[in-house]
């Protein structure tokens, strides 16, 4: 049940954000193929001297950093609606918020982008699934709805990506003059990753499930006549709550990284002092 037929739940939204979706798409692979020649003629031998899959995770690492600087604007598109509902979710479903379309329409296209890398770099499953799985969720609020909650994993989710990416990099690289800036940003990163994506997306995953298990109750009672479509909405909890499940995962093994990290900077006080 619904207002609206297979077309304008799956195919309609591309039609009609097929002027932000291309060129977007294609931006994230010109940008993958200008850094791969920007990091050969600006660190030369420094970058050339490693190995193709390392240079290669480099490159989509810097495209990825920049799709989270990108996405600034749609946090900064969710705070704003938020201090529009009283520092509260908005429980409006088919409210638009103003300026936020186009990155609604970007981060679809950058997860395309990022399906495409998975596959063709034989990534591991479960960043295939998460490419997938973000993809089609993002796709499916492009109908659009839920824009209040779903700002939040387009825009918070994806700005705190960013130092995980910048300090991987200048790790790879070997920085070593800039040791102390990659140890802030892995813990800038590791705050992040605690406080947007483990327990602000616990919240407003909650959130928006709670809601739409009311739209969904009182769409039956309306005879389908109060959501654009049943199974859009359902397929989308089901992605929203495989997405968050993984950021738990995840986040087991930012803290095992961290205490690894942590021991190795006091194995390497103790020889100092020691030598």
């Amino acid at each position: 049940m619904g207002l609206y037929g297979p077309y304008d739940l799956y195919i309609a939204p591309l039609v009609r954000d097929y002027a932000v979706f291309l060129p977007m798409l294609g931006l994230w692979f010109a940008l993958q193929w200008v850094l791969t020649l920007l990091y050969r003629h600006v660190l030369g031998n420094v970058f050339t001297r490693l190995a193709q899959r390392v240079r290669e995770d480099i490159v989509v690492r810097t495209v990825s950093a920049l799709n989270g600087l990108l996405m600034f604007g749609a946090a900064v598109c969710f705070v704003s609606n938020m201090c529009d509902n009283n520092f509260a979710l908005s429980g409006d479903y088919y409210g638009e918020i103003p300026g936020y379309r186009f990155f609604r329409v970007s981060i679809v296209s950058y997860f395309v982008w990022d399906i495409i890398v998975c596959f063709v770099y034989g990534w591991d499953l479960m960043w295939k699934v998460h490419a997938i799985a973000s993809f089609l969720g993002a796709y499916l609020l492009s109908f659009p709805f839920s824009d209040s909650h779903g700002s939040y994993f387009t825009g918070m989710f994806e700005l705190s990506n960013a130092p995980l990416h910048i300090s991987t990099i200048m790790r790879t690289l070997d920085f070593k003059a800039s040791f102390s800036l990659v140890l802030f940003m892995e813990a800038l990163f590791a705050v992040l990753f605690l406080l947007i994506r483990v327990l602000g997306g616990t919240i407003v995953t909650v959130s928006w499930l709670k809601l739409t298990c009311t739209k969904l109750v009182e769409n039956y009672h309306a005879g389908g006549a109060l959501l654009h479509g049943e199974v859009p909405v359902v397929i989308s909890m089901v992605l929203i709550v495989l997405v968050q499940l993984l950021q738990y995962m995840w986040f087991v093994e930012v803290v095992r990284e961290g205490i690894r990290l942590l021991r190795n900077i006091r194995g390497a006080r103790q020889k100092t002092r020691t030598d």
